[in-house]
């Protein structure tokens, strides 16, 4: 019973911080996996989007982003332009 508690506590901290560094290290370990199966999960959304009818809402959400990129591209050249472009747009849509 001659345990110094100074002792006990230092072994005690020293066993903690060992405790958290392999705890820390199987984290790192599972992200590192974890980062490495992402190009599988994008090629299996990828052929599910395939697999998808033409018209579900998804696959036309995503198919869309080149249309909604042009379409952007054009709002914002109307805005740079100024309000008078904007007002000759508004009136004649098919002159753009």
């Amino acid at each position: 019973m001659s345990c110094c508690h100074g002792r006990c506590n230092m072994k005690k901290l020293a066993v903690l911080i060992l405790l958290g560094v392999v705890v820390g290290a199987v984290v790192m370990a599972g992200k590192r996996k974890s980062g490495e199966e992402r190009p599988s999960m994008w090629d299996k959304m990828r052929q599910a989007m395939e697999d998808m009818p033409e018209d579900f809402p998804p696959r036309v959400m995503f198919d869309n982003v080149a249309d909604t990129k042009e379409n952007t591209e054009r709002i914002l050249e109307i805005l740079d332009k100024g309000g008078h472009a904007a007002e000759q747009e508004a009136a004649d849509p098919d002159a753009g």
